[in-house]
């Protein structure tokens, strides 16, 4: 099937599934609106670029979470997000796949930077990956489901694959290219490859992805990509 049949199909599956409604929004016309943190809220890419030898396998999310102060960014353009949601009285939510450990740093580090309390198992939820077999899945439509969330932004396949399974409307973030060209995997397959039945599309595709504002599971894709901390500040 070629890329335009696909993008043709996966908007017309985006247009059934905003008509259908996702989930009852209360009766005060109040959204729940859910959040990634990695790559959708805060650029933590130097983090995991920076782990140490001792930290990598597996991976010590107890000491992550206690480093965005020191090496993550707020992506501006989603928090810019988050104070529309509050400003217009929405209900604002995080769900991280991190685990929760030393995650009271994290809230905390989200407070300072967002200016409103971010408390853990209030409104910020960690829901690691579980493994079945030799693959790991997303358990986070679990805690979705429990906050009967309306909309959940997340740059990854796998929120994309969460949020449908809560009947939830999702919404990609556009991640950074820094983060694209570190990790490229679960992200439209992978577009760093774009040679297997895995990661079939290229990053021509991910650009008509992008202008089509659809993704391949049939995902709203947030339109503001994100020039980065160094290139604002140049």
């Amino acid at each position: 099937m070629k890329l335009s049949q696909i993008l043709r199909t996966v908007f017309i599956a985006a247009v059934l599934l905003l008509n259908a409604g996702c989930g009852p929004v209360n009766e005060a016309g109040i959204l729940r609106v859910g959040f990634d943190i990695d790559d959708t809220v805060l650029l933590s890419r130097d983090i995991f670029v920076n782990l140490p030898a001792d930290k990598r396998s597996p991976i010590d999310f107890a000491w992550v979470n206690l480093q965005d102060r020191q090496m993550s960014k707020l992506i501006t353009p989603t928090a810019e997000l988050i104070h529309f949601f509050n400003a217009h009285g929405h209900q604002v939510f995080f769900i991280t796949a991190r685990p929760g450990d030393n995650g009271d740093t994290l809230a905390a580090f989200l407070t300072e930077q967002l200016g409103f309390p971010v408390i853990k198992n209030a409104n910020l939820f960690f829901e690691p990956k579980q493994t079945l077999g030799d693959q790991r899945y997303t358990t986070k439509h679990r805690r979705m489901k429990k906050l009967d969330l309306d909309l959940y932004y997340g740059d990854s396949d796998t929120d994309i694959i969460a949020a449908l399974k809560a009947g939830v409307h999702p919404v990609r973030v556009v991640r950074h290219q820094s983060s694209i060209d570190q990790y490229g995997k679960n992200f439209f397959g992978d577009t760093t490859d774009g040679t297997t039945i895995a990661a079939p599309f290229s990053d021509l595709d991910k650009q008509l992805f992008y202008r089509a504002s659809v993704g391949v599971f049939g995902e709203s894709i947030y339109p503001i990509i994100w020039p980065g901390p160094t290139d604002e500040t140049e």
